[in-house]
């Protein structure tokens, strides 16, 4: 079952693997798909902006993911936040417990959400709860293009939540870093222990932008690492739970990273997070391959096409393997996280190098190998009495619910902070 992108229809289609990352590699093309319909929430932001814009922006804002700071999001956040929660539902009562796996994955993801764009205190359960609900709104807005109800409410929600967001959660963060910054340019603290976020990036290369431009910036990356990361998770486990009824000689791996890296991999390149991505054209284009393009027109790129091009990943190209060959300088997620200069920032954060080719726990592997490892320690199981649920308001594949059922209960591992990070 694939996303569907009926209604635009109208627009100019690219499937072919190679022309999609040849658009994508383009600067005769502009990302237009967060402008169109969600422009009100995200215009302005990292994703939006023109080649060169794009890549003075990020080279500013790259510096969060230093190999130090992905091992930071990976032990000492994503991993306590969800052996906490595993393991309060397996202590209960119920000999087989069952929760809905997407909850525990959203509240471990919040955690690394707020060490990236600097959010301070979630301590408190009714914290976390308000910046999940937010966050679910950034996530609507943001792929508004792609929902089946009133997209024009649907934006006017998300930006009503940025604007509480703003005053909850962005301004107090703002005032505190503001005021550290002003401190260490005194000499009155040292200037290492200013914290290496969002928040505090943009206020030292961006000092002079409008607080609106500044809080658009922090939501899109709420959207990023939070929303969309959550919306992948559980199709990844269930991919990885039927290759394991396959195989099942293949349970024994539910510890390896470099396998379940490849298995994130995989199953991202099955399950994109929106269906297509859309550009608009600048110039008259040809591409190496010889297709042209004529400015003004409006290019679909087709995700689940292009990543299920047999003649890149072979005749099983539809099926999910994580051995699967691949040709030279192909990423095992295909374009999942697009290409080019807009490849998405947020690669390293969710996989890592994405190739399998881990094999010590003290390198990156990427927070969503880590919730992987994480959640199968637990030997999760479909419920067939209770199936994963899909949603019905957007075009996008994305799950309602995902309960499942824990049959394990492993004994308290060496706790994540004592792992070992090499710099």
């Amino acid at each position: 079952m694939t996303q569907t992108i009926d209604e635009h229809a109208g627009m100019v289609r690219v499937s072919a693997y190679h022309e999609v990352q040849e658009v994508l590699r383009s600067s005769g093309f502009w990302p237009s798909m967060f402008v169109r319909v969600s422009g009100p929430l995200l215009e302005g932001t990292l994703m939006t902006l023109s080649v060169e814009e794009h890549l003075k922006r990020r080279r500013s804002e790259v510096v969060m993911f230093s190999r130090a700071q992905l091992m930071e999001y990976e032990l000492r956040t994503v991993i306590p936040a969800l052996r906490q929660q595993l393991d309060a539902a397996v202590a209960g009562p119920v000999a087989l417990p069952r929760i809905d796996i997407m909850h525990v994955m959203r509240d471990a993801l919040l955690r690394v959400t707020a060490k990236v764009v600097g959010i301070d205190n979630l301590d408190r359960p009714v914290d976390v709860d308000e910046l999940r609900e937010l966050a679910e709104h950034f996530g609507e807005g943001s792929s508004a293009e792609w929902a089946i109800e009133d997209r024009e409410a649907v934006v006017a929600a998300a930006v009503a939540a940025k604007d509480r967001f703003g005053e909850r959660f962005f301004e107090p963060a703002r005032r505190r870093r503001a005021a550290m910054l002003a401190a260490a340019a005194r000499g009155e603290i040292d200037a290492a222990k200013v914290p290496n976020d969002l928040t505090t990036l943009l206020l030292r290369n961006y000092g002079d932008w409008e607080t609106e431009k500044l809080l658009r910036e922090v939501v899109f990356y709420v959207t990023a690492s939070a929303n969309t990361t959550t919306h992948l998770a559980p199709h990844v486990l269930q991919e990885v739970l039927r290759h394991f009824g396959r195989f099942p000689a293949d349970r024994a791996k539910a510890g390896d990273l470099g396998f379940l890296q490849r298995a994130v991999s995989e199953g991202l390149r099955l399950h994109p997070t929106v269906p297509a991505l859309l550009r608009l054209a600048l110039e008259d284009v040809t591409l190496p391959s010889g297709r042209r393009f004529v400015a003004g027109q409006q290019l679909l790129l087709d995700l689940n096409a292009a990543n299920r091009d047999e003649s890149v990943f072979g005749p099983t190209a539809g099926e999910f393997d994580p051995y699967r060959p691949l040709p030279p300088r192909t990423t095992a997620y295909g374009l999942a996280f697009g290409d080019g200069a807009h490849t998405c920032l947020g690669r390293q954060v969710a996989v890592g190098a994405g190739n399998g080719s881990v094999d010590r726990d003290d390198v990156p592997v990427g927070v969503l190998t880590r919730l992987l490892q994480e959640v199968l320690r637990y030997a999760p199981a479909l419920d067939p009495a209770d199936p994963p649920i899909f949603r019905e308001n957007t075009a996008t594949m994305r799950f309602a619910r995902f309960p499942v059922v824990l049959h394990g209960r492993p004994p308290a591992p060496a706790a994540a902070s004592r792992c070992p990070v090499r710099h």
